[in-house]
């Protein structure tokens, strides 16, 4: 629209300045009259500083785009106070807050300290875990029994399925926001970790030697056989029954569930040894 008023205008005055330029050469050269011609006033010249073109709109310029107030720095609490959020980020975890059932209220950062320097001996704490134990009995199938009379016992799959909820909810936990919260965290770990009165040990090189112990749990084929001298089942195996308590565990949970804690151990290891120097 601004084009081609502005054309217009142009070509409005371009006629008029002929017109004019021909009106004065014609009575420039025509002779005096013996009445003297009325004088004509010349069209007064466009102002220069007049715009011709239609204003223009002042630019505006964009507004800013609304940014969000940052979050204040979160405060680590204190050891001793420490349990509400320390479950509350560990339940966060499972995206359904599934793992709550699975995590204890009380003592949470000293229990899984204690749980860790257990484990890099390959054994378990069976008092005072962080976490709940599973509910039932071993589930087991008769086999065979022997001359002697000893009754034999094959671990059965739904013994392994008994680990299927606990062991799903730990592989799907997303390494990058495990790792942020074991570094937010670390201060309270590794003054956990000092009131076990360890010299010259540090928490992050026991949580790596920890994970090597789950990752160098042998991998068993077939049937895994069991004895009940006592109350308790046994391996029938002596090999198996003299390996340390944290390498049974993951006998006993199946195959494919070792299979996947170990895949995501073997990624967090690789996540936590790309941290500084703790």
């Amino acid at each position: 629209m601004g084009g081609t008023i502005r054309d217009w205008l142009i070509a409005l005055l371009v006629t008029a300045a002929v017109a004019f330029g021909i009106y004065w050469f014609a009575v420039r050269d025509a002779p005096e009259p013996d009445v003297p011609a009325p004088v004509t006033e010349p069209a007064p010249e466009p102002d220069p500083s007049v715009d011709l073109d239609e204003p223009k709109e002042p630019e505006i310029p964009p507004a800013p785009e609304p940014t969000e107030p940052e979050d204040p720095p979160r405060e680590l609490p204190a050891l001793n106070e420490s349990d509400k959020e320390a479950r509350a980020d560990i339940i966060s975890l499972s995206s359904d807050g599934a793992l709550a059932k699975w995590i204890v209220s009380d003592e949470v950062v000293r229990k899984w300290v204690a749980a860790v320097n257990t484990a890099t001996r390959g054994e378990l704490m069976h008092k005072n875990r962080p976490f709940t134990n599973l509910k039932g009995e071993i589930a087991v199938k008769d086999l065979e029994s022997r001359n002697d009379g000893t009754k034999v016992f094959v671990l059965s799959q739904e013994n392994y399925q008994r680990y299927d909820q606990p062991v799903r909810l730990f592989a799907m936990v997303d390494t990058d926001t495990a790792v942020k919260l074991y570094q937010f965290w670390y201060p309270r770990l590794k003054q956990a970790y000092g009131e076990l009165g360890l010299k010259n040990k540090n928490f992050h090189a026991a949580l790596l030697a920890a994970i090597d112990q789950v990752l160098a749990a042998p991998e068993v084929e077939g049937p895994i056989k069991l004895v009940q001298p006592t109350v308790y089942y046994k391996f029938e195996d002596e090999k198996l029954e003299k390996m340390p308590g944290l390498h049974k565990l993951m006998i006993r949970i199946g195959p494919d569930n070792a299979a996947r804690v170990k895949e995501k151990l073997r990624e967090l290891k690789a996540a936590l040894q790309t941290l500084p120097s703790q």
